[in-house]
Parts: structure tokens; sequence; C-alpha cells
């Protein structure tokens, strides 16, 4: 007897193929060249929608051929739902997409990454704040300085070169 086909498995599978379509739409809109560095704003979102569609293609595989290893869909659904790390989650992204432009990218990303620490439980606030400044720094200064991409600086421009 054949196993009944996991339909959250085939719905998040689905959700990553969408996601990585949308995303190349929107990148086909992008210049792909440009700059000094010739690598213009249309390359990385390029990428990560070929990634999201691949990734997506692999689950849904995964899904149609027995399932995400070691998930049990039905053992899941009886799980509460954890509200207070969606809140966390939701939060963190709805303050970044309020921030990002107004007080820089290095301080939105900062607070988000505090934000989906908090979400996973953790309460180390100094310890995810200096790690999320670094990571953020490290991605600021490879599309600003390497990439010659303009993430915004916001209330930091001065202080920035």
């Amino acid at each position: 007897m054949a196993h009944p086909r996991p339909k959250g498995q085939i719905a998040v599978s689905a959700g990553v193929l969408a996601l990585g379509a949308i995303v190349l739409a929107g990148a086909w809109e992008l210049p792909a060249g440009g700059g000094y560095a010739q690598v213009g704003p249309g390359v990385v979102p390029r990428i990560v929608g070929g990634v999201l569609l691949l990734l997506g293609a692999l689950l849904l595989r995964e899904a149609l051929t027995g399932g995400f290893h070691g998930v049990d869909e039905e053992a899941e659904v009886h799980l509460p739902m954890d509200w207070k790390a969606f809140g966390w989650l939701s939060g963190g992204i709805i303050v970044y997409g309020l921030l990002v432009e107004r007080a820089g990218f290095l301080i939105a990303s900062t607070l988000l990454f505090v934000a989906v620490a908090r979400g996973f439980t953790s309460r180390r606030w100094l310890s995810n704040a200096l790690v999320g400044l670094a990571v953020s720094a490290f991605i600021f200064a490879v599309f600003n300085y390497g990439l010659g991409l303009q993430l915004p600086a916001g209330i930091l421009k001065g202080l920035l070169p």
C-alpha cells in the first residue's frame, strides 16, 4: 500500500519554488553588469533565485519520494504553534523593513539578528548583538567595498568611508 503524499512538505517545496520564481522574475528587471567590478545589482538576486529554484526542486523530489527524512508530518500536526517565536521573528522582519533605510543596514541587520536569535530562545543579548554586528559588517563591506553596490548607511553615513 502506497503512503499518502505529505501535503505540508509538498506545500513547502512549492512555496520555495514560487519564491525562487518571484525573485528571478524581479531580478531580470535589474542590470547584470555595471560599476568598476562589472557586477551589477541583478547578479546576486539571480543567483539567489536560481538557488531557491534548485532547493525547491530538491525538496519536492524528497517530498514525493517518501517525505523529508526524519520528519513525521502526522506528529508535527499535533505540535502547538510557538507564537512567541513567531512574534520575535515577524517583529524583527517588520522592524528591519522600517529601519533599513533610516537607521542603515548595519543597525537594522544587527537588530534583526538579535530578534531572530531571541525567537530561537537565546537570551544572550550582548553576544547576539556582537555576532549580528560582525556578520552585518562583513556583508556591508563585501557589498559596498568589494562589489561596489551601496547598502544604506543610514545614520552612520558620516562615520563610514
